[in-house]
């Protein structure tokens, strides 16, 4: 009996040692939130919604680069894709083009000195970024650089939903197809996804490299970049569903809104905005489906409509807009993006792509199951007892 007492004593501390933790390292971050204030400019994109064809064209681009390469992945693994991509970034670095490779420390924990080792070899400059350190151990742990940016001679960019690893490829067995938006910006709007990935690189390094921006003049479509440091995220979201007069659709891999978002839902509800939103029906990580299925039933008995991909996962980061604009980025709609990641999003103000767009996230519901059709085994014992547990852990999902 003293030995359980011990356990659950010391166990106690240890949470309240997290909590602490947790609370001022929460301060120091909002004290020190770095903003990247972006205006409204101009280029073209091009959207990809699988990885073979992304990789591909991505691929190519890095193989015709003669100046330089600029990436940051959040997940970057060991397997076939992940060599083929650090494979191709060596052979660049030994042609002589300079090369920029940062990763997230946690998301690509298996990058390992040995494979590190073999990049700065060939002339890769390696950097993790995001490092766990103290003071605010747990608290920076959580805290994850988020984005995927890829910039080639400050012509081409690429940014959205995939990371390396062959899932994102539609080759893991348990997840199957997986279903994501990217997208190859060109034009002067490529200068902004520039800037945020040398801000990201001074943190990690503190090598100020003052980069001299190229002077981009192709593409006429209006686009902005949004760079987020776990503290902008959530009034950019507010702002364009307190706007909304027709429709707002969502898709993302987890649903946990903060309650100042889904109050602006259930609002928008109430003026007769359409709102439909896609989540994945299988779940890739311990309890965020469970974390966000009371905010489903609530929204749906408020009238609007939820769906849950089954043709594969479903692990898209957009929001649309009355057909007017999209929001297509890195960030989830959930309170790790909103307030602890680092992201970088687009706003796209095209109605013609927007269009295209809605189309294919409509063809992704009929792919998908109503959550209304699924009631109730979304609240059988075990998963009412998942859903208790996953509300404490909200704020890190």
């Amino acid at each position: 009996m003293i030995t359980v007492l011990i356990i659950i004593s010391v166990l106690i501390f240890i949470v309240a040692l997290l909590l602490i933790d947790f609370a001022l390292g929460k301060r120091n971050h909002l004290k020190n939130l770095r903003f990247l204030d972006f205006s409204r400019t101009s280029g073209d994109y091009e959207l990809y919604t699988s990885g073979d064809p992304l990789f591909k064209h991505m691929f190519e681009d890095i193989r015709n680069a003669n100046q330089e390469i600029n990436m940051i992945f959040f997940i970057v693994k060991t397997d076939p894709i992940s060599q083929e991509l650090m494979s191709l970034l060596k052979q660049k670095a030994e042609e002589g083009v300079k090369v920029r490779f940062m990763l997230d420390r946690i998301g690509s924990f298996r990058i390992t000195p040995k494979v590190i080792k073999d990049l700065e070899q060939s002339g890769i400059e390696f950097s993790f970024c995001a490092k766990p350190k103290f003071p605010y151990l747990f608290y920076r742990s959580q805290r994850r650089n988020h984005r995927k940016i890829t910039v080639i001679d400050g012509d081409f960019g690429y940014i959205g939903g995939f990371n390396v690893g062959k899932e994102y490829l539609g080759k893991d067995a348990e997840l199957g197809n997986w279903r994501d938006y990217h997208l190859r910006l060109t034009g002067p709007v490529v200068n902004d996804l520039l800037t945020t990935f040398f801000d990201d690189w001074y943190l990690a390094t503190k090598q100020n490299t003052n980069p001299k921006l190229p002077t981009n003049t192709t593409g006429n479509k209006d686009i902005e970049i949004v760079a987020s440091d776990g503290g902008q995220l959530e009034d950019a979201f507010l702002t364009l569903i307190n706007e909304a007069k027709e429709e707002i659709f969502i898709g993302t891999p987890y649903f946990i809104p903060s309650e100042r978002l889904f109050q602006a839902l259930l609002r928008a509800l109430e003026r007769g905005v359409d709102i439909k939103v896609i989540a994945p029906m299988k779940a890739d990580h311990l309890l965020v489906k469970e974390a966000g299925i009371p905010y489903m039933d609530r929204l749906t008995k408020a009238g609007g409509e939820v769906y849950l991909f089954d043709m594969g996962f479903y692990h898209a980061k957009v929001i649309i807009v009355d057909k007017q604009l999209c929001d297509i980025g890195t960030a989830n709609f959930d309170r790790r993006s909103l307030f602890l990641n680092k992201e970088v999003n687009t706003l796209i103000f095209n109605p013609r792509f927007v269009v295209d767009l809605r189309l294919a996230f409509l063809r992704d519901v009929q792919d998908s199951q109503n959550f209304k059709d699924h009631a109730e085994q979304h609240f059988n014992f075990g998963t009412k007892v998942r859903i208790g547990i996953a509300y404490f852990f909200r704020p890190l999902l």
